[in-house]
C-alpha cells in the first residue's frame, strides 16, 4: 500500500533534526533544514561530500549510527547509500513515532520534502509522490508563471 501524505507546513527552526550520512542527497537536504533554521547533527562513518565541513551550524559526528540517536530528534533523515541500513533506520523511527525522510524508498518512510516555490505572497510545496524531476519540472513551470 502506497503512503498518502497529508500536505502540511510547519516550522522547524531550532527543532532538532538527525541526518544519517553525509553524501550529496544528504547534503542537499541539510542545505535545506539550514533554510529553515533546524538544529542539524550529522552522524557518518564518513563524510562523503567535503562542503559538509564548510557549513555552519551543523554539528558532524564521525562514527557508526545508534538506535538512541534519535531520542529528542523532531526528524531524521535516512541518507545513506545503503537501502537496508536507510530501511532500518525508518522502521526505528517508526516505532518510536518519530518523523524520518528515507532517501532510498517512496514508501519507507512518513514525511517527504517538497520542491518549494516562494515568492513575497506565496510559499508553494510540490510534491510528485517522490518523482524530484517532476516535482522539479513544475516548480520551473508555475515560478515561470508567477513572474508573469
Amino acid at each position: 500500500m502506497q503512503n498518502r501524505f497529508f500536505p502540511l507546513f510547519v516550522d522547524i527552526t531550532g527543532k532538532n533534526v538527525l541526518i544519517v550520512g553525509a553524501g550529496k542527497i544528504a547534503l542537499r537536504k541539510a542545505k535545506t533544514l539550514l533554510e529553515y533554521g533546524a538544529a542539524i547533527t550529522v552522524v557518518t562513518k564518513e563524510v562523503a561530500e567535503p562542503e559538509f565541513l564548510k557549513l555552519k551550524d551543523v554539528h558532524i559526528e564521525k562514527r557508526e549510527f545508534l538506535e538512541h540517536d534519535i531520542k529528542d530528534k523532531f526528524l531524521v533523515v535516512a541518507a545513506t547509500d545503503n537501502a537496508e541500513f536507510n530501511n532500518y533506520i525508518y522502521n526505528i523511527c517508526k516505532l518510536n513515532n518519530t518523523l524520518v525522510n528515507n532517501i532510498t524508498s517512496k514508501t519507507d518512510m512518513n514525511c517527504r520534502f517538497v520542491s518549494t516555490v516562494e515568492t513575497s505572497e506565496y510559499q508553494i510545496g510540490i510534491s510528485a509522490k517522490g518523482n524530484p524531476v517532476k516535482s522539479k519540472a513544475l516548480k520551473d513551470k508555475i515560478s515561470e508563471f508567477l513572474k508573469k
